[in-house]
């Protein structure tokens, strides 16, 4: 009986198993009914109840009133002259009484069960994601070391030859001092852009939200950019809708997460190349899709392209870029609630960045 009752309990729990259930409970049911003690019928609630899924407190009503029958039987059998065969009536009995209570413990315990292994999946889940995140942290350590060691080494080299007088004409002097304020520019930017990310990174950190016409504000920020997209001769494709589309969202943030995008489709792409610039909105969301038809980015590179110091050739370059600023963008796109990803594969173009953003 204690083996069928494991049994049971883990049979219980697998759907696909009920109807082999439910007629190994109709087996034993007419065992124990013919061969041992008609009252056993009771066993037949639990498959009656795995059948229909009958709520607990019918289960309740069922069992009280079998328990009520079998008293009331027992009562015009055997009472007084028979009082001995009660001890037989006893277990259908007390078995057919307490099952609704069996019942709702098995319950509570298949519950608590599943609780527990969402738990430990959660857990498991927070793990991977810790590990992954001190993993991200010392590569992104790593990196930053290179991208600030690099332009420094240079200042430091230039600055010493100049300081100890080993340059004598002028032009190269010139030459010398360009390069140091160059690089000097680029260690300003990389800090700076990583004093945004940090700053976006801190779940603490808020942004103004202020309600604007975010057609008005795209064009605004496409204009800033066209000059040179013209010295390129780059294919401005730009469909924005003509009414206002009203939304809430951190101005000075999002343009710089557009304006990402943009510098990205210019740096990147060699001249006259298609530019495709969207803005639609759909039931609650807006959709902003910046794509081009240039060189285009592989899926493995695209996996990683909004990970910290990760550029779209997986190099380390001297292209005068952060490295960070996909990584500011899903930043920025995150803090309103949306999501950004690229299509490698889309409509038309070869790269298309798009920016969800909920209504």
């Amino acid at each position: 009986m204690l083996l069928f009752v494991i049994i049971y309990r883990q049979v219980f729990w697998s759907k696909k198993y009920t109807l082999m259930l439910i007629a190994v409970e109709l087996m034993i049911t007419l065992f124990f009914s013919f061969f041992y003690h008609p009252m056993y019928i009771y066993i037949v609630f639990v498959f009656v109840n795995q059948m229909v899924r009958l709520p607990l407190k019918w289960m309740y009503m069922l069992c009280g009133s079998f328990l009520a029958f079998c008293l009331y039987l027992i009562y015009k059998t055997v009472f007084p002259d028979q009082l001995y065969l009660v001890l037989s009536f006893m277990p259908p009995v007390f078995g057919g009484g307490i099952l609704p209570f069996i019942m709702k413990v098995s319950l509570k315990y298949k519950e608590l069960n599943e609780d527990l292994k969402r738990t430990a999946e959660e857990l498991r889940v927070r793990s991977e994601e810790k590990e992954q995140l001190e993993e991200s942290k010392k590569r992104m350590l790593a990196d930053l070391s290179h991208d600030l060691k690099t332009p420094m080494t240079t200042i430091q080299g230039y600055s010493k030859v100049l300081y100890e007088g080993l340059v004598e004409e002028e032009e190269q002097q010139k030459l010398y001092l360009k390069y140091i304020h160059d690089k000097s520019i680029r260690v300003t930017t990389l800090i700076d852009e990583l004093f945004i990310f940090s700053k976006l990174d801190n779940p603490d950190s808020q942004i103004l939200l202020e309600e604007k016409d975010v057609c008005e504000f795209l064009r605004e920020v496409i204009v800033e950019y066209y000059d040179r997209f013209a010295e390129k001769e780059m294919e401005l494709h730009i469909d924005i809708p003509s009414p206002k589309i009203l939304y809430a969202f951190d101005a000075r943030l999002l343009y710089r997460a557009i304006s990402n995008l943009l510098e990205n489709c210019i740096k990147y792409n060699p001249a006259k190349t298609p530019v495709f610039i969207t803005l639609k909105k759909s039931d609650d969301i807006i959709t902003i899709e910046i794509g081009d038809d240039g060189v285009g980015i592989s899926e493995d590179i695209a996996r990683t392209l909004f990970d910290p110091f990760v550029r779209g050739d997986k190099s380390r370059k001297n292209d005068d870029g952060s490295g960070l600023g996909l990584a500011i963008t899903k930043k920025v796109v995150e803090k309103h609630k949306g999501r950004v990803y690229v299509d490698t594969n889309p409509e038309r173009g070869k790269t298309n960045f798009i920016i969800k953003l909920p209504i």
